[in-house]
C-alpha cells in the first residue's frame, strides 16, 4: 500500500462510557491507557501529555474509573487516540484501604486478562460496575471478589461444571468432590470439580477439599445475574477460584 493510501485512511471519531484498565508510561509525557469500552470491548490508546502536572487527564486514569472516553480510531492501527477522559465515578473514593486499592488492582488485571480486544463487552462491563456498586454500598470485600472471580470465569466459559467429574464424567455427590486448582490430567482450565479418586490421580493439580456450603454458594452465585447482590455467606470457602 502507498504512503498515501496509507495515510488517507478514515478516522473514526468515539465516544464510549468505560472503565479504565490501567497506563503505562510511554515517553517524556504521554500514556498508553488500556480501558474497557462497554460497547466495542478493550482498547488500548495514547493520551499524549498525561504524565505532565498540569494534563487534564490528571486523576482521570486511576485503575476501576469508570468515565467517558473520546478517542479517535484509524484504520490498521492497533492504538486509539485518546482525546478526553471525563470521570463519570471515580474509583479515588474506594482508594483509601489497602485492601480496596488491591481489589480493585485484582478486577482491572482479570479483565485484561479475559476480555479479547474490540470485541463486544457488555457483560463484563456490566459485572465491572456491578462490583464497584456493591463496594461503594459496603457489600463484604471478600463477598464481592468471589462474586467478580466466579462470574468473570462464568463469562470467559473457563467456569468448571460441579455436578460432573472432569476426570471420569460421572455424577458428582457434595461428598465426593475435590476442586482441582490448576490445569491438569483432571482439568483442562484453571479449575475443575473432580471424584475424590480421580482428582488423587490428578498430577501436578493440587485437590482441595470442598463442602456443601462450598458448593451451595458456588451454585447460588453461578445462578444469580452479574446484577445480584453479592451473598456474604461462606466467600472465604471459594477463595480457591483464582489461586
Amino acid at each position: 500500500m502507498s504512503s498515501a493510501a496509507h495515510h488517507n485512511r478514515p478516522v473514526r471519531s468515539h465516544s464510549s462510557d468505560a472503565f479504565i484498565l490501567g497506563t503505562h508510561a510511554l515517553r517524556e509525557k504521554d500514556r498508553i491507557v488500556s480501558f474497557l469500552t462497554r460497547d466495542s470491548g478493550k482498547k488500548r490508546g495514547v493520551a499524549r501529555g498525561a504524565r505532565s502536572p498540569r494534563s487534564h487527564f490528571s486523576g482521570a486514569l486511576e485503575p476501576m474509573t469508570e468515565a467517558r472516553v473520546v478517542y479517535f480510531e484509524k484504520d490498521g492501527r492497533e492504538l486509539v487516540s485518546i482525546d478526553e477522559v471525563e470521570p463519570i465515578r471515580p474509583s479515588f473514593a474506594l482508594s483509601r484501604e489497602l485492601g480496596q486499592v488491591l481489589l480493585l488492582s485484582s478486577f482491572a488485571e482479570s479483565l485484561e486478562v479475559f476480555v479479547s480486544d474490540s470485541d463486544p463487552a457488555e457483560p463484563f462491563y456490566r459485572l465491572s460496575r456491578h462490583a464497584i456498586d456493591s463496594l461503594i454500598e459496603g457489600a463484604p470485600h471478600q463477598a464481592v471478589a468471589a462474586y467478580f472471580d466466579v462470574w468473570i470465569l462464568k463469562l470467559s466459559g473457563l467456569f468448571p461444571s460441579l455436578g460432573e467429574c472432569a476426570g471420569c464424567g460421572r455424577t458428582l455427590s457434595p461428598e465426593d468432590v475435590l476442586l482441582s486448582t490448576r490445569a491438569g490430567p483432571v482439568s483442562s482450565a484453571r479449575s475443575a470439580a473432580a471424584a475424590r479418586s480421580c482428582a488423587s490421580r490428578a498430577k501436578p493439580a493440587k485437590p482441595c477439599a470442598s463442602s456443601s456450603r462450598t458448593l451451595s454458594t458456588l451454585s447460588s452465585i453461578r445462578r444469580a445475574s452479574p446484577r445480584s447482590p453479592p451473598s456474604p455467606a461462606g466467600p472465604g470457602a471459594i477463595s480457591w477460584v483464582t489461586n
